[in-house]
């Protein structure tokens, strides 16, 4: 699933060629994927494009928004006439949503079909991000409240640390490279890191530094093959993970091997040795 740093690459991809054009027709291929009256956004200007966590919000004039969330196998690609994106990478047999702008077109690929669009007013945005905790790089991602998101829970540091609810943007990929970075096992109590405002701190720091490295190096694109930028392009944080899909490999700090395990249902990497 992109995460913050994949979300935030697109988001300013997207930017950069959106804003000022008019969406002239939207084409549902797949009804599940847009949430709502296509009619209400179509020959309105796009304004802005931001973000909240995973979620990409394209403001339109009139009070309108577009909300995206591209879930587990979700894409936005973006093409024009200066555009250098093969056809197998533009609209492809899992293209879910077509927005025929005034110089381009905006293709919502999603194989699995997980993710969405919604169209939604003022009322409707607050409504939908009020579930969400403050952004991981955000002012509002302090010390303090880190600690207290882990001072409300038993359960294992990395399930709180994933949960939308108590932070923003965080996922799979970050959190394992977050705790390595921090030294901190992932099944160990949220309780109990919550307990030690030293450990907190260096968690804190930890999980900005890796969520500003997957911005640094454009996203990552995992083994699955399913994260592409708007350009087309592949993340290449993947050639800096710390410790996710390096299971078997030798820990970089102490040379002991990466472990793999399930945690959450999904796969959590750690090094026994270093991460306490």
């Amino acid at each position: 699933m992109p995460e913050l740093p994949e979300v935030e690459i697109i988001r300013r991809q997207l930017e950069k060629v959106l804003v000022g054009q008019r969406i002239k027709k939207i084409k549902v291929l797949k009804k599940k994927s847009l949430q709502g009256d296509s009619l209400q956004v179509e020959g309105k200007r796009i304004v802005r494009v931001r973000r909240k966590a995973k979620v990409l919000i394209v403001e339109l004039e009139g009070g309108k928004y577009l909300l995206i969330h591209l879930k587990m196998t979700g894409q936005l690609i973006y093409y024009d006439e200066k555009s250098q994106i093969s056809n197998s990478k533009k609209q492809t047999k899992h293209t879910r949503v077509v927005f025929e702008l005034d110089r381009g077109k905006l293709f919502f690929n999603d194989m699995r079909v997980f993710g969405w669009i919604k169209v939604v007013d003022d009322g409707g945005m607050k409504k939908e991000f009020s579930k969400f905790g403050p952004d991981v790089i955000s002012k509002e991602f302090t010390v303090e409240h880190l600690r207290k998101v882990l001072m409300s829970s038993g359960r294992a540091v990395k399930l709180i640390l994933v949960d939308q609810k108590k932070i923003g943007g965080i996922g799979n990929i970050y959190a394992n490279d977050g705790l390595y970075c921090a030294g901190i096992d992932p099944r160990k109590k949220a309780r109990e890191i919550g307990e030690d405002r030293k450990l907190v701190k260096k968690l804190q720091r930890c999980l900005k530094k890796v969520i500003e490295a997957g911005i640094k190096y454009g996203g990552a694109t995992a083994s699955d093959d399913k994260y592409i930028n708007a350009q087309g392009l592949r993340g290449k944080y993947q050639e800096h993970f710390l410790v996710y899909e390096k299971a078997g490999e030798k820990c970089s700090k102490c040379k002991g091997k990466i472990r793999k395990i399930k945690l959450g249902g999904r796969g959590t990497y750690f090094c026994q040795i270093c991460q306490k």
